[in-house]
């Protein structure tokens, strides 16, 4: 506190006293008020404290309360805190509901909390079923359709898992190296969409039978237009590794006379080997040195053999 006691003080206050009487008898209110306060800043000079410095206590620090304490809006909200030395704002994103977010509550958890409902490609995809023999549906009929886009013989594009279909999908096994089953699991599913290719090895029209694959292949202009599951000569009855031109045609039925057993559709070449339709067709070499296929593409490939033209074993 400044106490007016020393020389300087008594001086001052003898220049001060004139402005005082001044402004008790000036009528002018302008001139009142600029008198009252010059005489105050000359008190509050520090020549006036006995030369020492007026302390001006900092401001405690407010807070201003809006709201009762909180607030808060469906915008990001912005804290700012201020001192001597720097100045710092915090933006705080507070969740913001909109019609596009599906949200659970989560039971037991501050308010405001919520669990946002995603969901990915995998988790909204229908798991795919095994499909096999005697099951129907859209699926196996999507299945049908990519055979036969990849030029395997499903049969009819029904819906129907069939024999035929069953044969077109161990085709399809062998030539892309997976289990010769003829069930359409996840493996053959996955395969279905990315398939290994196998390719003519000769031009022109002609039949080409692979004893690796165990497939025959219908080749059209050096492209291959068909492929077939086939079974060739089990161990003591190898089909040889041949190039030789079709000699004969045997018509719908031929018995054979040395193992019995009708075959269906036959073409024979090198000296008796036929290619035939034949009611068992496993997925392995089983026949007696011939080339068996289904009966139901028998007819497809008996067309396509006419007398002289070629076929090639490997």
């Amino acid at each position: 506190m400044c106490v007016l006691g020393n020389a300087g003080d008594s001086a001052r206050i003898a220049i001060i006293m004139p402005s005082i009487k001044q402004i008790l008898h000036d009528k002018n209110i302008f001139s009142r008020v600029a008198l009252l306060g010059l005489s105050v800043l000359l008190l509050l000079l520090p020549a006036g404290c006995g030369g020492q410095k007026i302390a001006v206590k900092p401001a405690e620090p407010t807070t201003t309360i809006l709201s009762q304490t909180t607030s808060t809006t469906e915008s990001p909200s912005t804290t700012t805190t201020t001192s001597e030395a720097t100045t710092t704002t915090t933006t705080t994103s507070l969740p913001v509901a909109t019609a596009q977010d599906a949200t659970e509550s989560i039971a037991g958890q501050p308010p405001g909390t919520s669990l946002v409902a995603t969901s990915t490609p995998e988790l909204q995809a229908t798991a795919q079923r095994t499909l096999r023999r005697g099951l129907s549906g859209d699926d196996v009929r999507i299945l049908q359709e990519k055979l036969v886009s990849l030029g395997y013989s499903p049969g009819a594009i029904d819906g129907s898992y069939s024999a035929q279909t069953r044969h077109a999908v161990i085709a399809f096994q062998k030539v892309n190296g997976l289990a010769r089953d003829g069930v359409a699991g996840p493996k053959t599913l996955a395969a279905i969409d990315s398939p290994a290719t196998i390719t003519a090895r000769h031009t022109g029209d002609h039949i080409e039978v692979s004893k690796a694959h165990q497939v025959l292949l219908v080749v059209k202009g050096g492209v291959v237009e068909r492929i077939i599951n086939a079974s060739t000569g089990k161990k003591g009855f190898t089909t040889p590794a041949v190039s030789s031109a079709v000699d004969w045609k045997a018509g719908k039925y031929y018995e054979s006379k040395k193992y019995g057993g009708i075959m269906v559709w036959s073409s024979f070449f090198y000296g008796g080997i036929a290619v035939h339709g034949f009611g068992s067709v496993p997925s392995y070499a089983a026949s007696h040195g011939c080339i068996r296929i289904p009966i139901p593409d028998s007819k497809y490939v008996y067309d396509n053999m006419p007398v002289r033209s070629m076929v090639y074993v490997y």
